[in-house]
């Protein structure tokens, strides 16, 4: 835990009361030097692992979605990528490294990445190539041709929480007594109230939901960003009402260490803080922003249409004919790479992810 960001909630909530959760949220997991984010990415040694980290095959096989792009597009002599939240920077070096000939020459990968240290390390990566660029914030991008990218974005978008009572509903803030972060249950407008109506009609008293504002404004980014192409974002969540029935208490959660938990106050900027993400908000917010929505699918279904079943029979092979041919240690590589390639589309884990696509 750390006792400079004890310190700076102490002293918000002192200055102006208990503070909402998507402030808090923004606080201990983005201010600088102290925040999660700010000492963690995906892979290596961090908390937690994305499909990009877990394997080089994700970016492979999200190369042939890509280049579809771009071919549907007429092939245009430059093509751009513009991912945000890349982490490490695994899925831009497995594309770049898997698009060749035309595709490969007009390829052209832009980071939108607002911290100054994640951005160093993605620099030192891919040093001096002249395809690669970078932007702190999507306001900053010009229109291109080509395709916006977030694998794992969305759902660490600060949010607030509200929950249910007997006579309406109530939003949990964040408040401080001597040494400890609490909740507190804060009464809300007539106009909040008006606007969680759908949600309450599912939801009993004592049941809690997420609610993310910065969804809106983002997508009106994306979209004025984006001249033409496609916008994909791959993340967990679900659609309304399943958003909020699946999930009676919330789907808040924590994560330090690889290990799940519900309490958000337990290590305050040592851990990861996230909830579903409402698909049916993102597919609004698109509509809003002048975007053409397309299927909603799974990460397993849309993996399976870039040809992963075919990229595990081909691993099955080659493990048969390595363990048929007595070369045990060959065999055990390709069997680690297969199992691996197998977690991307498992159900239960990420092969549930959603795939939300839209046009422009």
């Amino acid at each position: 835990m750390s006792p400079e960001l004890l310190y700076l909630l102490r002293r918000r909530i002192r200055a102006a009361g208990p503070i909402r959760f998507d402030e808090f949220m923004e606080l201990v997991l983005y201010s600088d030097p102290h925040g999660y984010y700010r000492n963690n990415v995906p892979g290596g040694d961090s908390d937690y692992q994305t499909s990009p980290t877990l394997s080089p095959w994700f970016g492979l096989l999200v190369t042939q979605e890509i280049q579809a792009v771009w071919e549907g597009l007429g092939s245009p002599a430059e093509f751009t990528v513009v991912e945000v939240g890349g982490g490490n920077a695994d899925l831009a070096a497995a594309v770049v490294d898997a698009a060749e000939g035309e595709f490969g020459n007009a390829l052209k990968w832009v980071y939108v990445e607002p911290l100054d240290s994640v951005a160093a390390m993605q620099r030192a990566r891919f040093g001096s190539s002249e395809k690669f660029s970078w932007i702190g914030d999507l306001d900053e991008l010009a229109p291109v041709t080509g395709v916006i990218l977030a694998n794992e974005v969305l759902d660490n978008f600060p949010f607030r929480i509200f929950e249910v009572a007997k006579d309406g509903v109530v939003e949990i803030r964040v408040g401080f007594t001597r040494h400890n972060l609490h909740e507190v249950r804060f009464p809300v407008g007539p106009e909040i109230a008006e606007q969680l109506a759908p949600a309450l009609e599912h939801l009993d008293p004592g049941d809690r939901l997420e609610v993310r504002s910065g969804i809106k404004e983002w997508m009106a980014k994306a979209a004025r960003g984006l001249a033409e192409g496609r916008l994909i974002i791959v993340d967990y969540g679900d659609l309304e009402p399943e958003t909020w029935t699946r999930h009676p208490s919330g789907s808040m959660v924590t994560y330090r260490q690889g290990e799940l938990g519900k309490d958000p106050f337990e290590e305050v900027g040592g851990s990861d803080i996230t909830a579903h993400v409402n698909f049916s908000a993102v597919a609004r917010a698109a509509t809003d922003a002048g975007l053409e929505l397309l299927a909603l699918q799974t990460q397993k279904g849309w993996l399976e249409s870039l040809g992963l079943k075919e990229l595990v029979a081909d691993f099955r092979r080659r493990e048969a004919e390595a363990q048929a041919g007595g070369q045990h240690p060959e065999y055990l590589r390709i069997m680690a790479q297969r199992s691996k390639i197998e977690l991307l589309a498992a159900r239960g884990g990420l092969g549930d992810y959603l795939v939300f696509g839209a046009k422009k």
